[in-house]
């Protein structure tokens, strides 16, 4: 980072930022001290993780409760493409910039990035990664993710509120899918809160320092990429809430913040996004920090189980399909394969379906389906199709997985938008699915053009299915 841009952060921030009021009634000073690196120090305390029940769109894991957390330096900045490229000699980012924040790296490439760093500008590296084996030595000063606890606190900088900024969010503050502000499913069609106004989806991310800091001096807590944390995802339990560093074991880690291509509900300082730790994507980036003081403990996290794909998997072919633009990639995709093919279909179909299905999202409902899969134990992998539909999957195919035990599974989700990507359906599915495997999947853009047929085929190469 260019040293006179950190100085005027830190300058801005001492200047606007005061007093913060801390959940346990002490007054927390705004974050102006900086370390050598350019690092900011985030002063330790105890405040409410997670969200109150009366939130609205709350995720069933945000538990609230209690955590308290030591002092830490954290950059101000998600790292950048010039940051990376420096210390792991490419660049693998899909929206090119080198003072925008780096993405489509694993949380894998996240961690081994940390270990160059510390020891390029040396510090003591602080993971040993031995396979899918990560042993984070908390007691060495060198640079690494924030735990999930870290993430939110250092973003919250003394809040209880839905975002930083208070109650709703709004595109001059964050690089979201602007179109989408929080609560806009209740508004979509008549406007009953005037505070729910439809901004800009910019479809790309933007340099680092774009928008305000929050009072810590954090920029981009909300939106631009989500970013990797250390835990694994899980519940929040009811264990160590001193300086916690999430499950030892799992098979997703979580991701905060939310994306560009999010809607506000999943920008939320309580909202908890996972992935698979080998996944990587247009909307996945990361910041670092380094400790204050040295935590005398050692935390070895073991992936629970690794599905291996076979030689010549048993391939079934599902989706959900209403204007047609994913049967039609369902369809190129059993020419190609040779697969076994269902259509789930709904017992009572919607008539409208973008409404309609927004109230089933809602609910929560699981509509009853037609679709039946007679020996779904016979298959290995399945490519799951549907539609991006409220940035997640609909509800009947929330219905499907849910009817079948599909532990031990691949799970290959090809999905329709009309530019809104995966949205957070990879992150829904995974969560649905603790036992399977949910892989890199494949998105386009409504019809998918005159390239779907040839990209399909990468695809399926990609993820070693045969083709005939």
């Amino acid at each position: 980072m260019k040293t006179r841009k950190i100085i005027a952060l830190f300058m801005a921030v001492f200047m606007v930022a005061g007093n913060i009021p801390a959940d346990n009634g002490k007054v927390a000073k705004a974050a102006t001290k900086q370390a050598s690196d350019g690092m900011v120090l985030i002063p330790g305390g105890t405040f409410t993780m997670g969200s109150p029940k009366k939130e609205r769109l709350r995720g069933a894991d945000e538990v609230s409760h209690k955590v308290t957390v030591s002092s830490f330096y954290a950059s101000p900045y998600e790292v950048t493409q010039k940051d990376y490229k420096e210390v792991m000699g490419k660049n693998p980012s899909t929206y090119k910039g080198n003072n925008k924040p780096v993405n489509n790296v694993t949380w894998y490439d996240a961690i081994r990035y940390c270990n160059k760093l510390s020891k390029k500008n040396g510090y003591e590296p602080v993971y040993k990664i031995k396979g899918k084996t990560v042993t984070w030595n908390r007691r060495a000063n060198g640079c690494r993710l924030l735990t999930e606890a870290e993430w939110e606190y250092a973003a919250r900088a003394g809040k209880k509120s839905i975002f930083y900024m208070g109650k709703q969010l709004t595109d001059k503050q964050a690089n979201y899918y602007g179109n989408y502000p929080y609560l806009i499913e209740e508004n979509y069609w008549e406007t009953k809160d005037p505070s729910v106004v439809p901004g800009e989806y910019r479809g790309t991310t933007v340099k680092v320092d774009f928008f305000k800091a929050n009072a810590y001096g954090m920029y981009n807590m909300h939106g631009n990429v989500s970013e990797w944390c250390f835990d694994y995802y899980g519940s929040y339990g009811k264990g160590n809430r001193n300086n916690p560093s999430g499950p030892a074991k799992g098979t997703l880690r979580v991701n905060r913040g939310g994306g560009f291509n999010d809607y506000a509900k999943h920008c939320r300082l309580a909202y908890r996004s996972a992935a698979d730790p080998d996944s990587s994507d247009r909307n996945l980036g990361f910041r670092i920090a380094r400790n204050k003081t040295k935590i005398r403990k050692t935390v070895t996290t073991k992936k629970a189980f690794t599905v291996k794909a076979k030689k010549n998997p048993k391939v079934l072919i599902a989706y959900f399909s209403d204007t047609g633009n994913t049967r039609k990639a369902a369809k190129l995709l059993q020419k190609k394969t040779g697969a076994d093919m269902v259509e789930i279909k709904m017992k009572k179909p919607y008539s409208n379906e973008y409404k309609e299905s927004q109230i089933d999202l809602y609910k929560e409902a699981k509509p009853a389906l037609s679709t039946k899969v007679a020996n779904m134990a016979q298959y290995d992998v399945i490519l799951l199709g549907y539609p991006n539909w409220w940035a997640t999957m609909p509800r009947p195919v929330v219905s499907f997985v849910g009817s079948y035990n599909l532990e031990g599974k691949i799970i290959l989700p090809f999905v329709s938008h009309g530019s809104g990507i995966f949205g957070e359906s990879i992150s829904d599915l995974s969560k649905l699915v603790p036992g399977a495997y949910v892989g890199n999947g494949f998105e386009f853009e409504y019809e998918g053009g005159s390239k779907l047929s040839s990209n399909l085929s990468k695809w399926l190469k990609k993820n070693k299915i045969r083709t005939k």
